[in-house]
């Protein structure tokens, strides 16, 4: 497909996003070199001894699959997990999304399934469906979500993971920004972002996306 080979995944990822599949021009080894250099001076050896064994086996994991980009961000403090966030790029028409997302965690989740539309700052509507599902013997909370990108040129899909069954609202959330910061851009060009919305830090975005989904939660 000759798009791919003109055009460039863009998202803007959660604070100490690792990636595991969408490098630039970068080699995956250039791109670690870069990440633990930010961490000189304050990250202990054995922690960046633990993200090198994880990023690797997280290249290893993800390089023969059809995704345009992956990778984790964690949770700290109380109640610490992993998040796993992956994102494709459906190019051209796309089943209506409300109905897509609403008649799927009936197939694939269980009882605690829920399936909620959400709106992103520059007024597009995504949806996000999330439940719980047991892998490799641990249980986890997915969300699914998809959105058209800013251009109407196709859709976003994004799949959101977390290793904490509690953290249902957050990753939701987490699979909200990424849909919401995610451009599908020709070669050469910049992204533009809604007016207001360059000098937003990603927790305040973040933070305003939860205030909507909640809001449209209790409404509905």
């Amino acid at each position: 497909m000759t798009t791919a080979q003109t055009h460039r995944l863009w998202q803007r990822f959660p604070y100490g996003w690792i990636e595991f599949r969408a490098f630039g021009e970068a080699t995956p080894a250039q791109w670690l070199e870069k990440y633990l250099a930010s961490g000189e001076g304050w990250l202990p050896d054995e922690a960046a001894d633990a993200i090198t064994r994880g990023f690797h086996a997280g290249v290893a994991l993800f390089e023969d699959t059809g995704f345009a980009s992956a990778g984790v961000s964690f949770t700290f403090g109380e109640r610490p997990a992993v998040n796993l966030l992956c994102t494709n790029v459906v190019l051209g028409d796309w089943p209506d999304g409300n109905a897509l997302h609403r008649f799927l965690p009936l197939g694939r989740f269980g009882e605690d399934s829920t399936s909620e539309a959400f709106t992103a700052p520059d007024g597009r509507v995504g949806t996000i469906s999330m439940g719980t599902l047991e892998e490799g013997g641990m249980e986890v909370v997915v969300a699914i979500g998809e959105i058209r990108l800013p251009d109407e040129a196709g859709s976003v899909v994004v799949m959101g993971v977390c290793t904490d069954t509690e953290q249902r609202i957050e990753i939701g959330v987490l699979t909200a920004f990424m849909l919401s910061m995610t451009q599908y851009l020709p070669e050469g060009e910049e992204p533009v972002l809604p007016d207001g919305m360059e000098p937003m830090p990603p927790e305040e975005l973040g933070r305003r996306l939860l205030e909507a989904l909640q809001q449209q939660a209790s409404e509905s």
